[in-house]
């Protein structure tokens, strides 16, 4: 995992991106005649809610194991673990409701702000939606920013904090992206503009490096316990396994 872009450089906004570290739903069964078909079993997956800690908890509640993902949107190896959990860990865990997932937006550079708030638009319902498709295009959302100038950013300096991140989506066209996608302009701006949003992310960022000293993406959490050396959908799914 590679460390977390220290506060005060934040909205230096270098110009480069920072690395980061480090299916169906199941059918009734067929009945006898004279007996009444048994109910499809409910998929946790489409039970999304925002959490205390500022994170979308994808899954059961009640769940055996709860794992969460503090993850970047500019990160490469939390894409490559989305990609993968499309695959084998949201349909074969929490779908089930053995497993719940949460996601804890971490920040590592001015960019994962205006993805975050992005992703965040929308509200809880929609949030993995916005993460899939921040995910799964990551290549062309991100490659705009690559190809800011000093001249195109200096301007941005002296606005508040909050300003800068919507003046910089512009600049890097994450707004034509999202309208693209299907948010409208101007709700794509009042989701960058928002100070409440900004302040909590800001909060519960720092807390997450006060209480579980994270400096990187991804880092996991199982039943409230960090785990050490564990990056990937490799080394996570054994101790899922072990958990249950």
């Amino acid at each position: 995992m590679s460390k977390m872009l220290k506060a005060s450089l934040l909205f230096a906004a270098a110009l480069s991106l920072a690395a980061c570290d480090s299916g169906k739903s199941t059918a009734a069964t067929s009945a006898k005649p004279g007996e009444k078909a048994a109910p499809a079993a409910k998929d946790w997956t489409t039970t999304v809610v925002a959490t205390p800690e500022g994170g979308f908890r994808m899954g059961n509640p009640d769940a055996k194991v709860k794992i969460v993902e503090f993850a970047s949107l500019t990160c490469s190896h939390c894409r490559d673990f989305h990609k993968e959990s499309l695959t084998t860990f949201k349909p074969n865990y929490v779908k089930t409701g053995q497993v719940s997932y949460e996601f804890r937006p971490f920040m590592l550079n001015i960019y994962d702000f205006a993805a975050t708030k992005l992703a965040m638009c929308e509200g809880p319902d929609r949030f993995f939606t916005w993460a899939n498709e921040l995910y799964v295009n990551s290549d062309a959302w991100m490659e705009p920013f690559t190809k800011l100038t000093e001249a195109d950013i200096t301007p941005l300096r002296s606005l508040p904090p909050h300003e800068q991140i919507k003046g910089l989506a512009h600049a890097g066209k994450l707004n034509e992206f999202a309208r693209v996608k299907g948010l409208p302009g101007a709700k794509f701006d009042a989701c960058m503009s928002d100070q409440a949003t900004f302040d909590a992310l800001t909060k519960r960022q720092q807390a997450a490096i006060d209480t579980y000293q994270v400096q990187g993406t991804p880092t996991f959490l199982l039943n409230g316990k960090k785990l050490e050396g564990v990056a990937n959908w490799a080394t996570l799914e054994p101790k899922i396994k072990e958990a249950l």
